[in-house]
């Protein structure tokens, strides 16, 4: 079984936007965008306008059975059957850039990057799932970028599992870093852009260039915060972001993510590390944004 790693197609530099067009209101099928970590739950289905069909939920688990809350939210919802977007935190997968000169054909490229999955593979004690994509060779990338995404099989297999145990279908899953990259490129950010992502309890900052994608996780507990007002911690958070932007030249740097929803912390932000603006979403609560743009990429199949 493969991850369902994707990006949409997009020409650079010429046009720095996703090609590809949503058929908004001729929509066949619509697909649940769910994220699902280890302390949260979070669900929206939306229709072909954007907007979601029934009110979303956000779950917090705090030590529940995951099974128990999402059987609760199928049934409560009517959700039995439907198909589920979902995507793997990152802290549960891995991804990997390999580059190839522009002069090498396509069957020498498949062949180099099926022995480089062979050897990633055969390096880690476990049975893995994978998936990869081509970046293309444009004007400003004279190689082939490969995105390769790797995950347990027991990962996978256990989130498969569960959903169907409470009636769901796994259709889509993709990668936590993918799906930050494809809210940008959907959305037509200006490439290169970076997407600092800050949940209750961690954070994601990553960056897409037209032949790169770079992440870093970052372990800062929002809610604690926010309770405590530890501003020793907020100061150590900005400090490592701060390092991060400068390490990595990154000056188009986004917000989003649950954090949007607490105003004075934004602030705080802010006015500490070089903010080009925030991803906010016009018919949802700021905590779903992942799971609205898998609804999307479910669309988009």
């Amino acid at each position: 079984m493969k991850l369902s790693l994707k990006l949409p197609s997009f020409k650079l530099p010429s046009v720095k936007k996703p090609t590809f067009k949503l058929p908004f209101g001729k929509i066949s099928k619509t697909v649940l965008g769910m994220q699902m970590t280890d302390k949260v739950i979070r669900m929206v289905e939306l229709g072909g306008d954007k907007k979601p069909l029934w009110e979303p939920v956000e779950v917090m688990i705090e030590g529940k059975s995951k099974e128990e809350i999402l059987a609760e939210i199928v049934k409560k919802n009517g959700l039995s059957g439907k198909s589920v977007s979902l995507c793997l935190p990152a802290k549960d997968g891995l991804i990997k850039l390999y580059k190839y000169p522009a002069t090498i054909s396509k069957k020498d490229l498949y062949e180099a990057v099926n022995w480089s999955i062979k050897r990633e593979k055969a390096s880690i004690k476990e049975e893995l799932y994978h998936d990869y994509f081509i970046l293309e060779p444009t004007g400003e990338n004279k190689q082939f970028t490969v995105i390769l995404a790797l995950t347990r099989k027991e990962t996978v297999e256990s989130i498969k599992n569960l959903l169907s145990r409470v009636g769901l279908n796994l259709y889509i899953l993709d990668y936590e870093v993918i799906s930050l990259v494809n809210y940008g490129l959907y959305h037509q950010l200006p490439v290169p852009f970076s997407i600092l992502y800050i949940d209750y309890d961690y954070s994601i900052l990553t960056t897409y260039s037209v032949n790169n994608i770079t992440y870093q996780e970052i372990m800062w507990n929002l809610l604690d915060y926010l309770k405590k007002e530890h501003e020793e911690s907020f100061e150590h958070f900005v400090l490592e972001i701060r390092n991060i932007t400068i390490l990595n030249d990154i000056t188009s740097l986004y917000i989003a993510g649950p954090a949007l929803a607490y105003e004075n912390a934004i602030m705080k932000l802010m006015e500490n590390i070089p903010v080009l603006g925030l991803l906010d979403l016009e018919n949802l609560k700021p905590q779903f944004f992942i799971p609205y743009i898998l609804s999307i990429r479910g669309m988009e199949g």
